[in-house]
């Protein structure tokens, strides 16, 4: 077996029967690869949860295939025994089980059934090695030496514990939570380390990054108080403590400090003389603004086209979108001369990109419906549960309609200046990316296929999002609904639902940047300056404080991105899908879905998750079904800026809390 895959793809080998049950526990089945095989080999997979849901699915579009075993389903079953499956499935199907302990029998279960699918191959390669017994301790120091890499016996100070810290966070390491605690708890043991806030800088990078922050301009400053400090290295006896070296002198550390500075997890500082100081600290200052954008600027291409060449999942689209949205929040920003060479790179790199990434989705978007919402979410119809599963006391999902990672770089800088900090994630919106399909499946907390009657409207969320959380044991009378949100005049006012103390859950719609993109008459650099004027008035910094001192945790999102096209010409056939419909046509019949797609310049997208009646005609990359020619910002289709969308935890500065 050269992976763990193996052993559970063993059990469909030819001849395959029609119907697989297969209990699932430890949700083995949920990784992209493995589903990717399932689907190479012709076998259908879904979940079995709601027993109504499942039956509508199942009955409407997989019995009569399987009776004429035409087709060969796996449907997973992890919230019930097997034996209490619905008599006619036991009766159709055969049974398995696919369980972590069979695959690594001398580990500990609880500790390995929270390991994401990567962390799996990377213990199947040396599991063969371990010769301790399955005890929480000892599973948990073999998996962090020799899976995550990290000898923590060997971080004995604050410089071990940064260079450390810094490649956990900038490289996104994420440990389950007992792995961490674990991890936490070797640490305080250290001497040189216990009067350090270690669970916070572990566990939280806008923590680490926060900390460093503030280090980075202590540091500075004590640079510059001493006048005889070496501009080859920075610090020496009596600066940082006799006999010892600040972390930032340390060359492991400040090679890093690059990419910090240049990817904005880092702010340069002003006001420091940078005369005396070593040459590489001068990325974290602030010397001449024009320049340094544009230093900054190239930097971040440079670092995008690294990141791209290395794609291969999910995963990695996640984390190349924050880059993206700087890059372009960037341009907008500094408003960069139209001839400047950058911008041609800039275009050339996002070409390349759209172009790979709409590959990327035709081969694999399927696959991502079927992935876990822990230990975080991939697609935006697993927030609520990913929010129930915190158990909050009080939590409130704001959704700015309509924002991407170019609005979002634009909201982070504002809120920064406003005591907010955050956790910050991606999530996939649903495609086509349009309101009345994208946010539905956010507040129903389902695949479109579920709620195939309110495909055209959003009449239904409220009642949805109640729904939702009377099933999650909240009464319909403690959950709130607003939208239509942010567009009043003058000061903030607080929402009606916000005066409602019984309430335990909010969902609040605020449609702001959507109706900014549907008239932005001057592309996004026009939506740049128009939102930052609806920033100033201060409606979402003061719903957001409003929020937190209310004691709810607050989750902020969006149902879609945007994108700036040009006009190819109009379809004539089928139904506009929004207001001005450019990116996306939904069509009733195949037939003529497809004769369109022949036609035009667009692609017919394969629909996975939406019902079988609904078929998809998509624009290309950069286009729209508008007046050749005209240029606009509008949303529908599958490039990056509209599909990933951000998924942010906020707090305040003295609040800080993580995912």
């Amino acid at each position: 077996m050269s992976t763990w895959r193996d052993i559970i793809l063993a059990d469909f080998r030819e001849p395959v029967p029609p119907l697989s049950l297969v209990a699932d526990p430890d949700h083995l089945l949920l990784d992209e690869i493995l589903l990717s095989s399932l689907k190479d080999m012709q076998v259908e997979f879904i979940q079995y949860g709601d027993p109504v849901a499942f039956r509508y699915l199942f009955e409407s579009r997989y019995r009569k295939v399987l009776e004429e075993r035409t087709l060969r389903l796996l449907v997973q079953v992890n919230d019930v025994p097997l034996e209490q499956m619905p008599y006619d499935l036991l009766q159709m199907g055969r049974k398995l089980t696919c369980r972590m302990q069979s695959i690594f029998p001398k580990l500990s279960p609880q500790v390995v059934k929270q390991l994401d699918a990567r962390d799996l191959d990377d213990l199947f390669a040396v599991y063969g090695q371990y010769q301790g017994s399955a005890s929480h301790g000892e599973t948990c120091d073999f998996i962090l030496r020799r899976v995550f890499k990290v000898a923590y016996d060997l971080i004995d100070d604050e410089t071990e514990l940064v260079k450390y810290l810094l490649s956990k966070h900038y490289r996104q390491k994420q440990y389950p939570e007992v792995i961490e605690s674990y991890l936490i708890e070797q640490l305080q043991r250290k001497k040189e380390l216990n009067k350090l806030p270690l669970a916070e800088l572990v566990k939280s990078p806008s923590f680490f990054y926060s900390y460093l922050q503030n280090q980075w301009i202590e540091y500075l400053q004590t640079l510059q108080e001493q006048p005889t400090a070496s501009k080859e290295v920075g610090l020496q006896d009596g600066i940082y403590g006799k006999g010892k070296t600040h972390p930032f002198a340390d060359e492991d550390v400040y090679r890093l400090l690059d990419n910090l500075f240049i990817e904005g997890y880092l702010k340069p500082v002003g006001g420091i003389n940078s005369e005396h100081l070593p040459q590489w600290t001068h990325v974290g200052l602030v010397t001449d603004p024009s320049l340094d954008h544009k230093n900054r600027l190239a930097g971040l291409v440079a670092n995008l086209k690294e990141k791209l060449q290395a794609i291969g999942n999910y995963r990695d689209w996640m984390n190349v979108v924050p880059l993206y949205g700087e890059i372009k929040d960037l341009i907008l920003y500094t408003n960069l001369d139209q001839d400047e060479y950058i911008l041609g790179e800039v275009k050339a790199v996002e070409s390349g990109l759209d172009a790979q990434f709409e590959l990327w989705m035709i081969r694999n978007y399927g696959n991502l419906q079927n992935l876990p919402y822990l230990p975080r979410p991939v697609m935006l119809h697993q927030v609520p549960h990913y929010i129930a599963s915190k158990r909050h006391a009080r939590a409130a999902m704001v959704v700015l309609d309509g924002m991407s990672y170019v609005q979002w770089a634009q909201i982070r800088k504002y809120l920064q200046t406003k005591s907010f900090t955050f956790e910050e994630q991606s999530v996939f919106a649903w495609a086509p990316t349009i309101t009345s399909i994208s946010r539905q499946a956010l507040f129903y907390g389902e695949m479109p296929v579920y709620f195939p009657h309110t495909l055209g409207t959003t009449r239904k969320e409220e009642a949805a999002w109640r729904l939702f959380w009377e099933n999650h044991d909240v009464f319909k009378a403690y959950t709130g609904y607003e939208k239509s949100l942010g567009r009043q005049e003058g000061a903030y006012q607080s929402p009606d639902s916000l005066q409602k103390p019984s309430l335990k859950v909010l969902g609040l719609v605020i449609d702001t940047i959507d109706n900014l993109v549907h008239t932005a008459l001057q592309g996004q650099r026009g939506l740049y300056s128009e939102l930052k004027l609806w920033l100033e008035k201060g409606y979402l910094t003061g719903l957001l404080a409003d929020l937190i001192n209310k004691g709810f945790e607050v989750y902020l999102t969006s149902d879609h991105g945007n994108k700036e096209s040009r006009g190819i010409g109009r379809i004539p056939e089928g139904v506009l899908a929004e207001t001005r419909g450019e990116r996306v046509r939904i069509y009733k019949d195949k037939m003529l879905r497809d004769k369109a797609a022949a036609a035009y310049s667009s692609m017919a997208w394969p629909g996975p998750g939406l019902p079988e009646d609904v078929h998809i005609l998509l624009a290309k990359s950069g286009e729209a079904f508008i007046q050749e020619g005209e240029n606009v910002v509008s949303h529908g289709g599958i490039s990056l800026e509209e599909v990933v969308v951000p998924f942010i935890h906020i707090t305040s500065n003295n609040n800080l809390k993580r995912f």
